[in-house]
């Protein structure tokens, strides 16, 4: 029979009762937590596969924030685009108006103020500005102001081309703004890559002027070989002079800019609704000019929103003067009105590309709250407490914590007095 001593008594009650105290802690924390996986040596195995799970819903919530953030940025761009398409009808409803000859010089001026409004309220919509104050049509310059403009009602630009972009998943990014020159600086010129000046007829006598019949009207100009046309080495600024030619009709002989006077085509017999063709350039003309009535084109493939209405308010004011060519006037308003609908067009291409970017972040947020559930789920099944199983386990920790208790309470007393 094995002799106990008091000592050894004392060192093992004590080790065991430290030992179900231990257990009884640790129990007591996975309740509290509600976790059955705390550290490490809890599953050495299913806490490699935690790590993960719980680095990658960190990643989620970083990328919910950039979510959130592209999307009020991409929404403010396309409120603002919105109002621009509204603000370019609203112009062309005007320019209609004005294309009234029994208007006076009144009304004239009332729509030339409503026009001039409708250029300021287009200036406040290229330099909205998002929930943190910055300029959403500025590029990368988020905080200067990109547009401003002069007292003759010409709009520059001050950003860049910059487009910022948000990364809201591994491998997408989505742009939170719109380069403001891309906007409102670069809508196609319907003419093509030159832009068109007329000049009025100074040399045919006004009774020799048959107020019905159309004026010169540049219908295309556009550069068809880009290699031939710079190996040409001609000057961009091209004149186009129409003259009689001693036969009952007209010659058009077009020079460049040089100042050399040598023609780059004709004199040529000209024909309304020709093509004249030349060094790489191709260019309709439609109308019937009269001798001395000229053009000159020059290289502008793009046009500014702001300078359409910069137009639009120069033509309205000259139509309630006494004009000096009215259909040269009647020209000019067509190319306004055909300039505008392009503006729109443009307008509303650049808000498609907003509605598809805003199209990508929902349907990325629907993405990541369904991967969230997902890794939650899985996280779930091994870190997650089943309760009704750690209290029996807690309950019967307990017992077996107060059974040694009471009986190390009650030996530690015991003593050979007790029994004499």
């Amino acid at each position: 029979m094995m002799r106990v001593s008091t000592s050894q008594f004392y060192q093992f009650s004590t080790n065991n009762m430290g030992r179900l105290q231990s257990d009884v802690t640790k129990q007591t924390e996975y309740l509290s937590t509600g976790k059955q996986v705390l550290t490490a040596k809890d599953a050495p195995v299913g806490n490699l596969s935690l790590l993960g799970f719980k680095e990658e819903l960190m990643s989620i919530e970083r990328f919910n924030k950039n979510i959130t953030q592209a999307e009020s940025r991409n929404n403010r761009q396309e409120v603002a685009l919105s109002n621009a398409q509204d603000i370019l009808l609203q112009v062309k409803d005007i320019v209609i108006q004005a294309n009234n000859g029994s208007y006076s010089e009144e009304e004239f001026t009332s729509l030339s103020q409503q026009l001039n409004s409708s250029l300021d309220q287009l200036l406040d919509v290229g330099n909205t500005k998002s929930e943190s104050g910055e300029y959403i049509f500025a590029g990368y310059q988020t905080q200067q102001r990109p547009f401003s403009i002069a007292p003759d009602n010409s709009v520059s630009y001050s950003g860049d081309n910059g487009q910022s972009d948000l990364q809201i998943a591994q491998n997408i990014y989505v742009p939170i703004n719109q380069a403001g020159d891309d906007v409102f600086m670069q809508v196609d010129n319907i003419v093509g890559d030159f832009m068109p000046t007329y000049t009025d007829n100074l040399t045919t006598p006004v009774d020799d002027i048959d107020p019905e019949e159309p004026d010169i009207y540049v219908e295309r100009a556009v550069i068809v070989d880009r290699e031939t046309y710079n190996g040409a080495g001609m000057t961009p600024g091209f004149q186009f002079d129409f003259a009689d030619d001693g036969f009952g009709g007209i010659d058009v002989t077009v020079t460049d800019a040089n100042g050399a006077g040598a023609a780059v085509y004709g004199p040529a017999a000209y024909t309304s609704g020709q093509t004249i063709a030349f060094n790489g350039m191709e260019v309709n003309i439609d109308g019937n000019p009269l001798p001395g009535d000229q053009f000159t084109l020059n290289e502008q493939d793009k046009v500014s929103i702001y300078d359409t209405l910069k137009d639009a308010i120069d033509w309205v004011d000259a139509a309630g003067t006494n004009l000096s060519d009215p259909k040269q006037h009647q020209v000019d308003y067509n190319h306004i009105i055909t300039q505008l609908d392009e503006a729109f067009s443009h307008i509303t291409n650049q808000r498609a590309e907003v509605g598809t970017t805003l199209k990508t972040i929902d349907t990325q947020r629907n993405i990541a709250l369904d991967t969230e559930v997902l890794v939650n789920s899985s996280r779930g099944k091994i870190e997650d407490l089943d309760f009704a199983e750690a209290i029996s386990v807690f309950e019967q920790q307990k017992l077996s914590l107060q059974a040694a208790q009471q009986t190390f309470s009650q030996i530690q007393g015991l003593s050979l007095f007790n029994f004499i």
